[in-house]
């Protein structure tokens, strides 16, 4: 499946299917939300799921996460790379989209439940593996596995 093409029904392949962003600032940080719930309390990539009455194809998941969870435009400059992850029994296939800021400035919303908000280089995300999200997690070994498009495309 392309990340353009319409997700009609992705429960018929008994999986999830996420899609967020991965905004870096001039000095290549990543910019990462700190989740703070009861049950998940992690550093993770703007992002979400697949909605049906919102959402044509991945990108617009991308595109849609990041306004809602970090009230920023962004637009979308290129695919990074996928994975997938066990989650509470679930499959979770995520795609990682870079893209840029074109509005706003990125802040935390309490009540998606975020605390923080942060520009992070790659030591720094490695130092921090324990409190990445599963996510996270893919995309830190992906980067030092070397399987990621690392440097964004020129739109």
């Amino acid at each position: 499946m392309s990340d353009q093409e319409p997700l009609a029904n992705p429960e018929e392949r008994n999986r999830i299917r996420l899609a967020g962003c991965v905004i870096a600032d001039g000095d290549g940080k990543i910019l990462l939300l700190h989740r703070n719930r009861e049950n998940s309390v992690q550093w993770e990539l703007p992002g979400g799921k697949f909605d049906p009455k919102q959402d044509k194809d991945l990108r617009d998941i991308a595109v849609r996460e990041a306004w809602e969870e970090l009230g920023v435009e962004v637009e979308i400059i290129g695919k990074m790379g996928l994975d997938s992850f066990e989650e509470r029994g679930d499959t979770l296939d995520y795609t990682w989209y870079w893209a840029k800021i074109i509005k706003g400035d990125p802040k935390p919303f309490e009540d998606e439940g975020f605390d923080q908000v942060g520009y992070f280089s790659w030591q720094q995300i490695i130092e921090m593996r324990d409190q990445l999200s599963p996510n996270m997690k893919n995309l830190l070994r992906a980067y030092e596995d070397k399987k990621l498009k690392l440097e964004p495309p020129q739109p």
